[in-house]
């Protein structure tokens, strides 16, 4: 029964290393000789990973041609990156953009909003770069772990080697302190590994965040 226990106790702890990694076990796309391949090993978003947010994809408004102009504006300055903070209510950002173009002179009206846009999208990249760059640093450590996890359940001791349990006969016996400490390790994975589908929502929040902004502004222009 003691053998039967340590059988039922391994075989669980294989379930658990297999939902786990699964994750992991990626199948390879086929490939074309005039495609690239996604880096797949890199981005773990379900969505395509886009490093750069372009003015064309939120803004319908004067070409940006000047992404640095804004920088020597004090007031946009500190403008722009009121607007992009997550913690600015949508409202409170159209009331901003309303009070910053109401101050504004008629003959550099469009070119100052048209400037705190730009100032806009720069700190959104910046801000999105961070992003991204973070949630690439956590996969790969977790693409790390998981084959550190993956060689110490190979390397697990066989069933009959875990040594005699005081387990009364007809149950199956406690883990082993190195089942113990693998199944912990196991479950700490998983518990870091469901934190990635929150992270790359963020990325999608600041691109949104960026075109209400955007929408605000061209709001408040003449043309």
């Amino acid at each position: 029964m003691k053998m039967i226990g340590h059988v039922l106790r391994r075989a669980s702890l294989q379930i658990a290393t297999a939902l786990a990694l699964a994750p992991f076990t990626l199948v390879p796309a086929p490939a074309f000789a005039d495609e690239p391949q996604p880096q797949q090993a890199e981005w773990p978003c379900i969505y395509r990973k886009v490093p750069v947010l372009t003015a064309a994809t939120i803004w319908d408004g004067p070409a940006i041609t000047d992404t640095s102009t804004w920088r020597k504006d004090e007031t946009i300055r500190k403008l722009s990156q009121y607007l992009v903070s997550r913690r600015v209510k949508e409202n409170e950002v159209e009331a901003a953009v309303k009070k910053f173009a109401a101050g504004l002179p008629a003959d550099t009206h469009d070119a100052k909003l048209t400037e705190l846009f730009s100032a806009v999208l720069t700190r959104t990249n910046e801000d999105r770069k961070v992003v991204m760059s973070g949630i690439e640093r956590f996969h790969k450590r977790q693409l790390e772990r998981a084959k550190e996890i993956e060689k110490e359940g190979v390397e697990l001791p066989p069933s009959g080697d875990f040594g005699a349990t005081d387990a009364p006969a007809g149950e199956i016996s406690q883990l082993s302190p190195v089942e113990e400490k693998y199944k912990w390790e196991v479950r700490t994975f998983q518990e870091k590994q469901a934190n990635i589908p929150i992270a790359c929502e963020i990325p999608q929040l600041i691109d949104e965040r960026a075109g209400v902004i955007a929408r605000a502004i061209r709001a408040e222009m003449k043309s």
